[in-house]
C-alpha cells in the first residue's frame, strides 16, 4: 500500500468545460454560509482550515460531463485515470462537476472542499451540503423577487404602450380638425334627424255608453339623441388611467348562504304581480348602432371614408376600420355606461390577433337618459378581465385605461 500526495493527483476534462456563473455565484453563497456556521457552531473545524476563505469564495464553477483523476503513480512513470463526480484545480482556481447535483452533494462537492480542511473532513463536508441548502434557498428567493421586478416592469411597458397609443389617436384627432377647419361639435357625417316614435292615437269612447276609467298619461316617446346636435364637453378628450384592481380578476364575495338556513328569501304576504316599468324601444339595435357610429365619429373628428362601416361584412370581428387599418368593435348602449360587454367569438379572435383594435362604449344614446360617452379601449383583452362562455364576458370597462369623449346636446 503506497500512500499517494496530492501532487500525485491532476482533475482534468477531456472536452471543453464552461465556466458556469450561476454557479459559480452559488459557491460564493453557499462557502459564506459554511463559514458563519463552523465559525459559529464549530471553531475546531473552522481553525482547521489550510487556506484562507478568500480562495475557497473565489473558486470558478465549470460542468465536465466527463471528468476524471490522472494519478501518477510513483516510482514507474505510469498513470491511471479514474472518473469523479467533483474534483478542484487549485493551480487555477476551478471546481469541476460532472453535473449541476454533484455540486451540493457531500460526496461530490463537498469531499473536495472538506480536503481544505485536515483532520476535520466529514465534519466539513457534511457542513458543506447545509451551506448549499441555505444558498439555494437565498438564491430561489431572489429568483421570485426578480421575476416579481419583471412582471412590474412588463406592466407598467404595457401601460405605457396604452398610454402612447391613447395620446396619438388624440393628436390624431387633433390633426384632423385643424385641417379641416371644424369645430368642436360640427357633424362628421351626413345630417340625419333624431328617431322618434309617435304617440298611439287615442279612440273617442262609443256614443251612449260611460266613458272609460282615465288612463294616465303615456310616458314621453323614447328618441335617439340627434348626433348634429351633440357637442364636444372636451375636444381632446379625457385619458382615463388604469386602475390597480383590472391587473387581476376581481376579489370572490362572500357567499350569504350559510349552513343549516336557506340562501332564498320567504314569501311575502299578498301577491306579486310583475310590472311593465319601461316603455318598449322604438328602436331596433341596428339603427342604435347607426347613431353610435356616428357619435364616434363626431369624437374622432373622421367621416365616412376616414372610419368605414363594416357592420354588414359578417364574422369580421369589428363594426369599422379606419384609414390606418385599425379595427373598431362598437358597443352601443341607450343608457348609462355598463362595466361589463359581451364579445362573440369572431369579436374576441379579432382583438386576440390584431395589435391595433380598439374596444368603443358607446353610451347615453337616448335623449335624456344618461351623458352621451364615447370610450375607447386599446388592447382590451390585455386590460380587462374575460369570462368565457358562449360569447365571451369581459369586465372592468369603466376601470380601463382608455380615452373618453363627454358630449352633450344642444337645445
Amino acid at each position: 500500500m503506497t500512500e499517494l500526495a496530492a501532487e500525485h493527483v491532476t482533475v482534468y476534462s477531456p472536452s471543453l468545460a464552461p465556466a458556469d456563473p450561476d454557479l459559480t455565484a452559488l459557491v460564493r453563497s453557499a462557502v459564506t454560509h459554511l463559514r458563519e456556521d463552523l465559525q459559529r457552531n464549530a471553531a475546531n473545524v473552522a481553525r482547521s482550515l489550510d487556506c484562507s476563505w478568500d480562495e475557497l469564495a473565489d473558486l470558478t464553477v465549470r460542468i465536465a460531463p466527463h471528468l476524471a483523476c490522472r494519478v501518477e503513480l510513483p516510482d514507474t512513470g505510469e498513470s491511471v485515470t479514474v472518473p469523479v463526480d467533483a474534483g478542484i484545480d487549485w493551480s487555477s482556481g476551478t471546481l469541476y462537476v460532472r453535473d449541476t447535483a454533484a455540486l451540493t452533494r457531500t460526496s461530490g462537492a463537498g469531499r473536495s472542499i472538506a480536503a481544505r480542511f485536515p483532520g476535520r473532513s466529514r465534519e466539513a463536508a457534511l457542513a458543506w451540503g447545509a451551506a448549499c441548502d441555505q444558498a439555494e434557498k437565498g438564491r430561489t428567493a431572489v429568483q421570485l423577487s426578480l421575476a416579481d421586478d419583471q412582471v412590474r416592469r412588463d406592466r407598467e411597458a404595457a401601460e405605457a404602450e396604452r398610454e402612447r397609443r391613447l395620446r396619438e389617436l388624440g393628436d390624431e384627432v387633433d390633426e384632423r380638425r385643424a385641417a379641416t377647419g371644424a369645430q368642436a361639435g360640427l357633424a362628421a357625417g351626413t345630417p340625419r334627424t333624431s328617431m322618434t316614435l309617435p304617440p298611439a292615437p287615442s279612440n273617442p269612447p262609443p256614443v251612449g255608453r260611460p266613458s272609460a276609467p282615465s288612463v294616465p298619461p303615456a310616458a314621453p316617446p323614447r328618441r335617439f339623441v340627434d348626433p348634429d346636435r351633440l357637442r364636444l364637453v372636451d375636444p381632446s378628450g379625457a385619458i382615463t388611467p388604469p386602475k390597480s384592481s383590472v391587473s387581476g380578476a376581481p376579489a370572490a364575495r362572500p357567499s350569504a348562504f350559510t349552513s343549516g338556513t336557506s340562501g332564498l328569501p320567504q314569501p311575502r304576504a299578498g301577491s306579486a304581480v310583475p310590472q311593465q316599468h319601461t316603455t318598449p324601444r322604438p328602436y331596433t339595435g341596428t339603427e342604435q348602432e347607426k347613431v353610435a357610429l356616428e357619435v364616434v365619429r363626431k369624437a374622432l373628428a373622421g367621416d365616412h371614408d376616414w372610419l368605414r362601416d363594416l357592420r354588414a361584412q359578417h364574422g369580421l370581428g369589428a363594426d369599422a376600420v379606419d384609414a390606418l387599418s385599425r379595427f373598431y368593435e362598437l358597443k352601443a348602449y341607450g343608457g348609462a355606461e355598463p362595466d361589463t360587454v359581451q364579445l362573440t367569438p369572431a369579436e374576441f379572435q379579432r382583438a386576440t390577433e390584431s395589435d391595433d383594435f380598439f374596444l368603443v362604449i358607446v353610451s347615453g344614446l337616448e335623449a335624456g337618459a344618461a351623458p352621451v360617452s364615447v370610450r375607447i379601449i386599446p388592447q382590451p383583452l390585455q386590460q380587462l378581465t374575460c369570462r368565457p362562455s358562449s360569447s365571451v364576458t369581459i369586465t372592468g370597462i369603466r376601470a380601463a385605461h382608455s380615452r373618453v369623449y363627454q358630449l352633450k346636446e344642444e337645445r
